[in-house]
């Protein structure tokens, strides 16, 4: 992502949405400003009624939780994968909604469809411009049931260089400098 755009350049900026907690209606925005005089700025809002599932159980369990491409200096290590298993008891249809492309060059599901107890692959590689780089950012999955269509949604951390005790030593010598 870049934080300086030339006249007629682009770029990706992601938001994260999340209701923590909260239930009932939830409101957030955000806010991009330029110096351009004609367009200032754009805001963007969200709104979404939270609910507590009527289910307590996960639908789905993922193993493990969090993909970590592990510490900024270890030599390359640019493709993870994780485990996605249906726990619930009806047959699931997956897919993968939401994932920042200028990080991954590759996100796939080895099967989308899982009947219960059933389970796939999620395959995730690094793009080459990212290996060095220190992140957090998440893969959102979505799944649906084929019994009655019903829909919610998984997001799966992925970190490189995050709490990692040499990441922190390299950050603190070039502080110094």
């Amino acid at each position: 992502m870049k934080s300086e755009l030339a006249v007629g350049d682009s770029t990706w900026i992601e938001l994260i949405f999340t209701t923590g907690s909260n239930k009932g209606t939830v409101s957030k925005s955000a806010k991009v400003t330029t110096n351009d005089t004609v367009v200032g700025g754009v805001s963007i809002s969200f709104k979404v009624d939270a609910v507590e599932p009527t289910d307590s159980v996960l639908k789905l369990a993922v193993q493990p939780y969090q993909l970590d491409f592990g510490p900024i200096e270890k030599k390359r290590r640019p493709k993870l994968e994780t485990e996605i298993i249906n726990q619930g008891q009806e047959e699931m249809e997956l897919q993968v909604v939401a994932f920042p492309p200028d990080y991954f060059k590759k996100v796939e599901l080895s099967d989308t469809d899982l009947k219960p107890g059933d389970d796939t692959k999620l395959k995730v590689e690094l793009t080459r411009e990212r290996e060095e780089e220190q992140f957090r950012k998440t893969i959102t999955i979505e799944g649906k049931s084929k019994v009655n269509n019903s829909k919610f949604r998984l997001s799966i951390p992925v970190i490189k260089g995050i709490g990692e005790e040499g990441a922190a030593k390299k950050e603190t010598a070039a502080q110094k400098k």
